[in-house]
């Protein structure tokens, strides 16, 4: 409709056709929910062209600018970048590059400038996942999903360790020294790993699953899983890691099989 309209506009010698930013703010605050609004305007244009323009001619032109401003000014958000400043500053920084990006280099770069800076986010945010040694209040009908103070066992000779994240690109390294230091602050045995909370794991983080394997090999430490999601299972045997690992079905279980195991040899 808008080309039509253009190419009207063309041969007549009038005015490019499209929407405005400043009427669409003026027809949002007065309420407008359809197209109506719109065709009343043109009406009301149109009869203010032809029989009222002599009302306009003593209008001065920074009185008009004051009032587009007033109509786009609630585009512009303050109150968002406001809560955002309180909320989180890396996402109003986020908001505010897309800001200044579209406003001076334009709308496409603003647009891409705040997706790259929101992939950086999630990343930075998933490269540091909570990873916790869970404790044990010593009831055998209970399973350790509490935290543990650092440093701490789940058990004498077992540790359990939850991941809350993919294990994947950005966390690997980091996942990979928690179980290292899980594993050497105390005379471990058996390293139990809650995988609950692991949803997927990528080639960069199966790497990392063999490095952990080979240290844990090193330091005679076996290595079970609990709660590990169907699809989660079905990729760790696709990526091969599932060699000489013990899967149960629980915290509890792993935990009440290994002291017992423990017990056994001792």
């Amino acid at each position: 409709m808008d080309d039509a309209s253009n190419i009207g506009a063309g041969v007549t010698g009038g005015f490019t056709v499209g929407s405005s930013t400043s009427r669409t703010a003026a027809m949002g605050q007065a309420g407008s929910r359809t197209q109506l609004p719109s065709l009343v305007t043109a009406v009301g244009t149109l009869l203010l062209l032809i029989f009222g323009t002599a009302l306009l001619e003593h209008i001065p032109s920074p009185a008009i600018g004051a009032i587009v401003a007033v109509a786009v000014l609630p585009l512009l958000g303050i109150p968002d970048f406001v809560r955002l400043w309180r909320l989180d500053r890396f996402e109003f920084a986020i908001g505010a590059a897309c800001f200044l990006g579209s406003l001076f280099v334009g709308p496409i770069a603003g647009i891409v400038i705040a997706f790259v800076l929101a992939v950086i986010n999630v990343t930075r945010r998933a490269a540091n996942p909570p990873i916790d040694t869970l404790a044990a209040d010593g009831d055998p009908d209970h399973s350790p999903l509490e935290a543990a103070p650092s440093g701490r066992p789940t058990a004498p000779g077992v540790v359990v360790v939850r991941l809350a994240a993919p294990l994947f690109f950005a966390n690997a390294t980091v996942f990979e020294r928690a179980i290292e230091r899980a594993v050497s602050e105390g005379p471990i045995r058996h390293l139990v790993l809650d995988m609950e909370a692991v949803t997927d794991i990528d080639v960069t983080g199966a790497e990392s699953w063999t490095t952990i394997q080979s240290f844990l090999a090193t330091h005679q430490v076996d290595l079970s899983l609990t709660r590990v999601r169907p699809g989660v299972q079905d990729r760790l045997t696709q990526l091969g890691l599932l060699t000489n690992v013990r899967i149960l079905p629980t915290n509890r279980e792993a935990l009440s099989a290994l002291t017992e195991e423990r017990r056994d040899d001792g």
